[in-house]
């Protein structure tokens, strides 16, 4: 066989049989999760913060405190300390690079039946600050009292929430403080607004499939006081718009401004950040609309849902907590 024949033998045999290349699949580096260990870890890492506060005032935030600081907090607004660059310049795929700062928020709590700690519910939120701020959607803070609320980093480490700072009913916002032990944690920096067709991605826990990336445009910006009976939020949980008093008017509270996308979600996504294709934050996961053809039109058994629209906290509304947001 001569030197030609040889060289299109070898050529042929790289073509027909690439597993004779020395290319390992295995070798491929992308994170692994594992939902039912990071569930585990959560639950445990909260329970034993919850037991072994040393004081009262280090104890985990619960659910009855909750509602009460909801209220307390209503309309106020933190100042963000002097931050050095820290999610942005590095050279990785945003999945890898926004993932340490895309955090689990949910909640233990101990049933009637049995001493146990069980998993309540369970949604996202994103670091705001390498000292503990972690923003997500007011509603995810409504559970059952004798729920206590903590939050989980993509590498099983479990963080007790102390107390909310900041939120925004109608807007579906709040920014929570979390107690670090210590440690300095990796954050997110806030974009600039996301025109309409804009790409823009989304990482959150949809069903417990933690660390789950989407990816669609923006659709629309829009103002919308929502009607309880027929709006879903994306973890099932529905609040009517603040009711106005008797002596404001609409031009003196406005609703806010809702961002629609077209990634997907579902139930568990609730304060997952909505991210341009710089890797900065442009939104946040709120809640979701499906469309239905009308009862009275001749067509309606036929029709089902028709669409489903995707509402995100805006950056207007995620700005409006941050008083040196600029």
């Amino acid at each position: 066989m001569n030197t030609s024949h040889k060289a299109l033998l070898i050529l042929l045999t790289c073509l027909f049989f690439p597993s004779m290349q020395r290319v390992s699949l295995g070798e491929t580096k992308y994170p692994i999760v594992d939902d039912a260990a990071l569930a585990q870890q959560f639950v445990e890492g909260l329970a034993t913060l919850v037991e072994n506060a040393p004081s009262k005032t280090q104890r985990t935030l619960e659910a009855g405190n909750a509602l009460r600081l909801l209220a307390q907090t209503e309309g106020s607004s933190i100042r963000l300390p002097n931050r050095q660059e820290n999610l942005t310049g590095r050279t990785e795929e945003l999945y890898q690079r926004a993932m340490p700062a895309v955090v689990v928020i949910g909640s233990i709590y101990k049933c009637d039946s049995c001493s146990k700690w069980h998993l309540g519910g369970m949604a996202s939120g994103w670091l705001l600050s390498d000292h503990g701020l972690v923003v997500t959607n007011h509603h995810v803070f409504t559970e059952e009292v004798n729920h206590y609320f903590g939050a989980m980093t993509s590498d099983g480490n479990v963080f007790a929430i102390r107390t909310i700072l900041a939120s925004d009913r109608d807007g579906d916002a709040a920014i929570a403080q979390l107690d670090t032990r210590g440690v300095v944690l990796p954050f997110l920096r806030l974009g600039q607004a996301a025109a309409c067709g804009d790409p823009v991605v989304v990482i959150s826990h949809p069903a417990g499939r933690f660390y789950s990336l989407t990816r669609g445009v923006v659709s629309r910006y829009h103002r919308h006081d929502a009607d309880p009976a027929t709006m879903a939020k994306s973890d099932g949980i529905v609040h009517a718009p603040r009711k106005r008093t008797r002596d404001e008017t609409l031009q003196d509270t406005p609703a806010p401004v809702w961002m629609s996308v077209t990634a997907d979600y579902a139930v568990g996504s609730s304060g997952g950040p909505v991210f341009d294709s710089s890797g900065d934050v442009v939104g946040m996961v709120s809640r979701t609309y499906s469309t239905q053809a009308s009862k009275h039109h001749r067509r309606h058994d036929s029709f089902g849902n028709q669409m489903v629209f995707k509402d995100c906290v805006s950056l207007d509304t995620i700005l409006g907590l941050i008083e040196n947001a600029d």
